[in-house]
């Protein structure tokens, strides 16, 4: 627990199914502020949850603030039936690709480096778009890569194109940080 890739107050963390960030590491227990799961809004649920240090032994953990702190989120827009998805869904693309850029290349080249140690099959950062077809029109859905510790700005700025993009009908500005993101804490 203690060791190089081991676990620190204000780590992102899951223990046995639990995700959290770590508030207490005694020399019995670790305990945990829940943010519930990561693919809600990542936000802490108020309940601290206490584990016992044999999972450390017995169990495994995932340790999201060391090395392999990359998360797959995902973003999901829906095209009005009416209009014609394929320019938008080119837009859609076009943005997420722009605004994960540096860390698609960052994770490419982590997993390149993991990949050649251990002698694994390399994985591909890069943002993967498909469509779901339905009466009310076009579901898009994105999965890109994003740091535990960006997900929520990433996430606010893409939400913010795809709504200008969709709704006034313009070209989608690229994110470019001067939007001002929420303040810690909110979505």
């Amino acid at each position: 627990l203690m060791g190089r890739h081991g676990i620190r107050v204000g780590d992102w963390v899951e223990i046995n199914g639990v995700r959290g960030e770590v508030i207490e590491i005694s020399l019995l227990r670790t305990v945990l502020l829940e943010t519930g799961n990561w693919n809600d809004s990542g936000q802490p649920t108020g309940r601290q949850v206490a584990f016992l240090n044999q999972y450390a032994v017995d169990g495994y953990y995932f340790n999201f603030s060391t090395s392999g702190q990359w998360l797959w989120d995902e973003l999901q827009v829906m095209v009005p039936a009416g209009r014609d998805p394929y320019p938008i869904i080119e837009k859609i693309r076009a943005t997420v690709e722009k605004e994960t850029e540096s860390n698609t290349r960052l994770a490419d080249l982590e997993w390149q480096r993991v990949s050649r140690r251990y002698g694994v099959r390399s994985f591909a950062a890069q943002p993967s778009v498909n469509l779901k077809p339905t009466d009310a029109g076009v579901v898009v859905l994105v999965r890109y890569i994003t740091r535990a510790e960006e997900r929520t700005e990433v996430r606010f700025r893409l939400n913010h194109a795809m709504v200008k993009l969709l709704h006034m009908g313009t070209e989608v500005a690229p994110p470019d940080g001067n939007i001002a993101a929420p303040p810690a804490g909110r979505t």
